[in-house]
């Protein structure tokens, strides 16, 4: 299983993540990349380039929600919107557990095959 970044085909903001079999051939507005910031957080509003997400500052995002909202504003994102960056943040994380995982057992394999054809 790997997870997929969705993004909108012609504004490039993502859309949402979803889980596939490792056979799944990428669709041309899907990326592996997950969109989170080097220190592990989340973005706000990410926006793919092409080779990575950008994002606005957390300023600029506030100031885009006073704007669409008026007057009814609340402050930050919502508790499902933080729940949902909390599991993109998670499922990155997992997938990277995943792969690091996958690799120490790749060279095992292979320190336990050289072992046993240096014994014969």
């Amino acid at each position: 299983m790997k997870v997929v970044y969705v993004f909108d085909a012609s504004t490039k903001v993502f859309v949402e993540t979803k889980i596939v079999d490792e056979e799944y051939q990428l669709q041309s507005n899907e990326t592996l990349v997950a969109p989170i910031s080097e220190d592990g957080t989340g973005l706000y509003d990410p926006v793919w380039n092409g080779t990575t997400w950008s994002s606005l500052t957390k300023e600029e995002w506030l100031a885009k929600q006073s704007a669409n909202d008026g007057p009814d504003f609340i402050s930050g994102p919502t508790e499902a919107e933080q729940l949902q960056a909390q599991q993109v943040v998670m499922i990155a994380n997992l997938t990277k557990q995943v792969q690091d995982l996958q690799g120490a057992v790749k060279t095992l394999v292979l320190q336990n095959a050289v072992a046993n054809k240096e014994e014969k």
